[in-house]
């Protein structure tokens, strides 16, 4: 069965999507000019005023994977300066890149070596994971981290985490509601906050 051609598949784009939204903002800031911008070049492609790309037999564009990996590779090497600001965001990057790889299919394993490596250098002898060397463990970037090394695989990389610390250290971290502080001393975060967390097992 034929699919939509590339015009019809505009059609089938809410309007919601296409047009300006019925209320904005009288404000104007360096963040809204911005974010103007985008948005009316996302507009301008998705009302087929740019040339428009390749789509299925759902009307839903083409994925270009062979440069998704590529980009997704490429943040997984030496980044540019600018990104000293993410330092405490290390393994979020990790897991980002490296799911996205999964995802499409692409060998994460060879990946395994040098992720265990900075996993071993942002573990605390305490428990848990850092954002990056030498910082303190943090609930978030522990999440990251464990996802990172599953993703990976291998029992090298699980032997990686330090169970009897993070047990501990995650021990450390709960509080009497059944929430847990992102860190020692740190915030409760409601995403740490369930109804149903003081009836739930860690292993």
């Amino acid at each position: 069965m034929a699919g939509p051609s590339l015009s019809e598949a505009y059609y089938q784009i809410p309007d919601l999507f296409t047009t300006k939204p019925p209320i904005k903002d009288s404000l104007v800031t360096e963040t809204s000019t911005k974010q103007d911008a985008v948005e009316g070049n996302c507009r301008a492609f998705l009302q087929g005023k740019r040339e428009p790309v390749p789509v299925n037999i759902h009307g839903v564009p083409s994925l270009d994977r062979a440069r998704h990996i590529k980009f997704l590779e490429g943040n997984l090497g030496p980044l540019p300066g600018a990104f000293k600001m993410s330092d405490a965001s290390r393994p979020w990057m990790f897991y980002w890149c490296l799911n996205g790889l999964s995802l499409l299919g692409a060998d994460v394993s060879k990946y395994r070596e040098p992720l265990i490596a900075t996993a071993r250098s942002i573990q605390n002898e305490s428990g848990g994971f850092g954002g990056g060397f030498g910082q303190q463990s943090h609930l978030a970037t522990t999440y990251a981290m464990v996802l990172a090394l599953a993703i990976v695989g291998g029992e090298s990389a699980y032997q990686v985490i330090d169970r009897r610390a993070m047990w501990k250290w995650l021990s450390a971290l709960k509080v009497p509601n059944g929430g847990f502080r992102l860190t020692l001393g740190g915030e409760i975060d409601v995403r740490q906050v369930s109804p149903f967390s003081s009836q739930l097992r860690i292993f």
